[in-house]
């Protein structure tokens, strides 16, 4: 029996309400960077370290995309030196030679995604409140794997182990989101529950990484048109947070507006950062309604494979959510399913 156009218009407003509770959960938890005592100090560090007016300098043209297989990394990269007298040249100039325009930055930047199989890296989320001023850090881990070529088998995990709150004061706290097959997973192992959202039904071809779209603001093999059509672009000159300016590395990156229409309506602009020579991603910066996002990605690695203790993050143990609470929300029924022709 055929569904009626009402119902299916329903039906789509659920799913796409279904998947921006997802990815307001998931934006208002992700704050973070790896869980060792170095990338704690980073992240205190950071709202104690002044705004410079040092912009990041490009070094000239990037180097060749690297040899499908080969692994590309971002190197760590010491602190930023103290203030000098003279402010440092504008990195303007530098990135109009370096793509003419944003365009063919993300060009360059889907090119070298093209090949994409894994990717690792310690994460720092900072989230700053525009009306109480206050700045709270979560320190983690991401760990992405997906097959070659093939966005629908994306699956990924972000580990945070501790957070830090407006007063600098660390707690320890263990969530974990795991997006797999459809499913979001966030398990929160202090408060023990474990909330499963589905975003896609099976079978169904869905990116979570999707710009605009999926539940987790994660810059990592996006594609130049899927960008475009949602957001005016240009190129970005310097970050404006001290999070990202401690990165002594050249960076290039590309400012975002959103299109009307966007789902994400919260969203006023982002700009999304990359390593100037390997264009792998090492941060996001989005002004929002309600405040400012920050994501450091540090010791950033694609295609370089992962460990056994990393592979593991993208599950969760047998029995190790037993007598937890459980809250599972799957996607409505589709219009028409089961009913005989």
């Amino acid at each position: 029996m055929a569904c009626s156009k009402q119902t299916i218009r329903g039906e789509s407003v659920r799913m796409a309400a279904s998947r921006m509770a997802a990815r307001r959960t998931v934006v208002a938890c992700l704050t973070a960077c790896v869980t060792c005592s170095a990338c704690a100090s980073d992240a205190q560090s950071a709202a104690e370290t002044p705004k410079l007016p040092v912009t990041p300098v490009l070094s000239g043209p990037p180097s060749a995309p690297a040899t499908p297989g080969a692994p590309t990394t971002s190197p760590s990269t010491p602190l930023i030196p103290a203030p000098s007298l003279a402010p440092a040249p504008a990195t303007a100039p530098a990135q109009a030679a370096q793509f003419a325009d944003a365009d063919a930055l993300l060009t360059a930047v889907e090119r070298t995604a093209d090949s994409l199989r894994d990717f690792r890296a310690n994460i720092t989320l900072e989230t700053t409140d525009d009306v109480t001023g206050d700045t709270e850090r979560r320190l983690g881990q991401l760990v992405f794997v997906q097959e070659e070529g093939k966005p629908a088998t994306r699956r990924f995990a972000v580990v945070f182990e501790k957070f830090i709150d407006g007063s600098g004061r660390m707690d320890e706290r263990p969530v974990r989101y795991i997006y797999a097959d459809g499913w979001l997973t966030e398990a929160d192992f202090k408060q023990r529950t474990l909330v499963r959202r589905q975003l896609a039904r099976a079978g169904e071809q869905y990116d979570p990484l999707k710009p605009g779209e999926g539940p987790v603001p994660l810059p990592i093999g996006q594609r130049r048109a899927d960008v475009l059509a949602r957001f005016g672009a240009s190129l970005a000159t310097a970050p404006d947070s001290a999070l990202l300016l401690k990165s002594a590395r050249p960076m290039v990156g590309v400012r975002l507006k959103p299109k009307p229409g966007m789902a994400d309506r919260d969203l006023v602009e982002a700009s999304v950062w990359y390593d100037a020579q390997s264009l792998v991603p090492v941060g996001v910066e989005a002004q929002r309604k309600s405040g400012r996002t920050v994501v450091s990605l540090r010791d950033a690695t694609m295609n370089g494979g992962i460990s056994d203790a990393q592979q593991a993050l993208l599950s969760l143990a047998e029995k190790v959510t037993t007598g937890w609470r459980v809250d599972e929300r799957p996607l409505a029924v589709a219009p028409g399913a089961g009913n005989l022709p």
